[in-house]
């Protein structure tokens, strides 16, 4: 297949140039890792966070064990464009900075995320070139109107123990700001489908807009209103360039089976918005605000930085710099800024609490900041190259003459990659999304079904056995990832039955590196058990205070 740009024929990416076979059973993996990713959670009131991340991380791993046949279905050479080159050696970075990480286990659980982040965006390029880009975007916006509806259901009145409780509405995910981010982040991709779709399918994509918009309402982030916001107004611009190079007669696209881009289709999208978020702002719900006017709140405060949450992120912010300065290179390791942020708090951190034994979340309020710290500036850099690459190839493709679907990143679906990238790029300046399973798993799937054919800008020819060694390589890597993530899922269901000794050490067996489980040891029963644990805890976590006290408990000194 070929992709063209101003009617001249191009070589295009090695996930691109030869469509394997079976690629309905690859889409279908998809958007089914998909569901699974928005639906996965357990109950576990010892892990309140992880219980909703670990089984999504568990969702990403065997998505990507799955797909992996077809993401590198050409064993013989290596060939991409530069988004994929890019992306590929953010991986390699990110490897060498794991390996000098001072917590293994944090750092392979970190980049993880990012490996099956890129296996699953060579797939989706994949099926995408198959001709299914729009299946996947239609399953994948699917998902994220069910996850938008578990939420509202909980603001409304739904209570399952099996959704987040300390945090409503979110759902499945266990936060109200992470919904609140996946959502932004999906958004783009259902207004442009439901701009193109045919008449039968529209209306459903005008509820499913709804749905979206009350829910993104409805969970008062600031960073996912924001996100939403440039998202919309991104998609938009994408749209309207996209119309200046369409003449007022009908595209080849634009076949029986859909519709033309009218205004009328436009105006009834802004009301779809518009309908959803008054039904938030109007509608009594459940939700215990303490505030009399909790959306005008939230909305007056959204760029708030003197107090609050905000004044919080920035003092979080100005002590990370102290690690990136530190180690510009490769930074302290992907997900070790959680061991090395006590090394550069200072009194009155609002993000720190000093006398806890977990003192802080395991990331900070930022992508950027923790990609700074954890994978140094290098690394931060070419994950920004990619997305901007990303960007700037979808808005030089905004052409007619493709209908949807045909290809990767083929006629006006490409418009929402824009938007896409861009709500990934506002959320993640004030949240942890792409250090996230769920969002990141939409995010690289998007990407790869949006991302229009490129010229290759790396080619390399591999001998026959070494490409089936490299294939071999990462399926053990995924199979790893898979089975590691398993024993931390074994390890919260057992804790959720009982706090007692016995469960904690069985636990233990599943999740060797958990430092929440070794502190809890560390603080029980006779000395001649605990100073063992207390010191896998210090191994772990060496600048953290709760070991060193610990030891001190029993009359050790921490080595």
């Amino acid at each position: 297949m070929r992709g063209t740009d101003r009617g001249e024929s191009i070589p295009i990416d090695h996930h691109i140039t030869r469509a394997p076979r079976h690629t309905g059973w690859l889409t279908l993996i998809l958007i089914a890792g998909g569901f699974a990713v928005v639906l996965a959670g357990l109950r576990s009131p010892l892990f309140d966070l992880d219980r909703h991340a670990v089984p999504k991380e568990l969702a990403l791993h065997v998505s990507a064990l799955l797909v992996l046949p077809w993401a590198f279905a050409d064993r013989r050479r290596i060939e991409t464009g530069l988004v994929g080159t890019l992306l590929f050696a953010w991986a390699v970075w990110s490897s060498l900075s794991a390996i000098l990480a001072t917590n293994g286990w944090l750092a392979l659980r970190a980049l993880g995320i990012t490996v099956s982040a890129l296996i699953l965006f060579a797939a989706a390029r994949r099926a995408a070139t198959a001709g299914h880009a729009t299946a996947v975007l239609a399953g994948l916006c699917a998902a994220a109107v069910l996850a938008a509806a578990l939420a509202a259901a909980q603001a409304y009145g739904v209570d399952w123990a099996w959704l987040a409780g300390s945090r409503p509405p979110g759902g499945t995910f266990g936060n109200r700001n992470f919904v609140a981010h996946l959502l932004a982040i999906v958004l783009p991709s259902l207004v442009v489908l439901s701009l193109h779709v045919g008449r039968a399918a529209f209306p459903v994509g005008l509820a499913g807009l709804a749905v979206l918009a009350c829910t993104i309402v409805l969970t008062r982030s600031r960073a996912g209103w924001l996100a939403a916001a440039v998202a919309l107004a991104v998609t938009a611009a994408a749209l309207w360039l996209r119309a200046r190079h369409t003449h007022a007669a009908a595209a080849p696209w634009m076949g029986s089976g859909a519709a033309r881009l009218r205004p009328t289709r436009g105006l009834l999208v802004v009301l779809a918005l518009g309908a959803g978020a008054a039904c938030a702002v109007l509608l009594p719900n459940r939700l215990e605000w303490r505030s009399d006017a909790p959306y005008s709140e939230t909305l007056m405060g959204i760029a708030n930085y003197r107090g609050g949450s905000g004044q919080g992120r920035l003092t979080q912010y100005r002590n990370t710099l102290a690690l990136v300065r530190e180690a510009p290179v490769l930074g302290v390791g992907p997900g070790n800024w959680f061991v090395h942020y006590p090394r550069v708090t200072a009194p009155g951190d609002p993000a720190f609490a000093a006398g806890d034994p977990i003192p802080t979340n395991p990331w900070p309020s930022s992508d950027w900041v923790a990609f700074l710290a954890e994978r140094g500036v290098v690394g931060a850099l070419l994950l920004f190259l990619a997305g901007a690459a990303a960007v700037f190839t979808s808005l030089r493709r905004l052409r007619p003459g493709v209908y949807l679907g045909a290809g990767a990143g083929a006629g006006p679906v490409t418009a929402a990659l824009p938007g896409t990238f861009a709500a990934a790029g506002v959320a993640g300046l004030f949240d942890a999304v792409l250090l996230l399973a769920a969002p990141t798993y939409f995010v690289f799937c998007l990407a790869g079904a949006l991302l229009p054919a490129t010229r290759a800008a790396l080619h390399v020819a591999l001998p026959r056995r070494l490409g089936h060694v490299l294939f071999a390589g990462m399926l053990i890597l995924l199979a790893i990832l898979a089975l590691t993530t398993a024993g931390r899922l074994a390890a919260i269901r057992i804790t959720g039955v009982g706090r007692t000794e016995a469960a904690l050490e069985r636990a233990l067996r599943f999740d060797p590196g958990n430092h929440r489980l070794h502190l809890l040891l560390a603080r029980r029963g006779a000395c001649s058990t605990r100073v063992p644990h207390a010191r896998a805890a210090a191994g772990l976590m060496p600048f953290h205070s709760a070991p060193v006290e610990a030891l001190r408990a029993c009359g050790q000194r921490p080595d």
